[in-house]
């Protein structure tokens, strides 16, 4: 009995059909994981004022922006100003690319505000895949 091998033609296309699945699998692993590790949570901050007017009567003002790829978790915002808490209500997530602002005039934040001094303001969020993001910043207390 004779064996007969393959021909050198079909031989080459088999190699060529197991070279290009063996390239589409490294390419959608990498595509996959690259888009992993490209999804980044971060907000920024658009606008901050302090303000305090003639009757001593404080208002802080803020606007967030989500400049990240990944959504800002219901409640998952949280900001201090000089260590104090400011409410932000945040029920629904906050998209990338959306916005959110912030006025408070609650008498918890008149008191010891000078015009003309800088006042820290910490930022912390949290994202919908249990990340986070924090920033500090800083504004000045300007008179209305």
């Amino acid at each position: 009995m004779a064996r007969r091998a393959i021909s050198p033609l079909i031989a080459t296309i088999i190699l060529i059909a197991i070279t290009v699945a063996a390239g589409l699998m490294i390419y959608s692993m990498f595509l996959s994981a690259s888009s992993i590790l490209g999804a980044k949570g971060q907000v920024s901050v658009e606008n901050v004022k302090l303000v305090k007017d003639s009757g001593g009567s404080v208002t802080f003002a803020i606007t967030i922006k989500n400049i990240g790829n990944k959504p800002v978790a219901a409640n998952g915002l949280s900001i201090k100003l000089a260590g104090q808490d400011v409410s932000v209500s945040l029920s629904n997530p906050l998209q990338p690319g959306q916005s959110i602002s912030a006025v408070t005039e609650a008498p918890q934040i008149q008191a010891g505000y000078v015009v003309g001094n800088t006042y820290t303001v910490a930022i912390s969020a949290t994202f919908t895949d249990g990340s986070s993001f924090s920033d500090t910043i800083t504004v000045t207390c300007t008179s209305a």
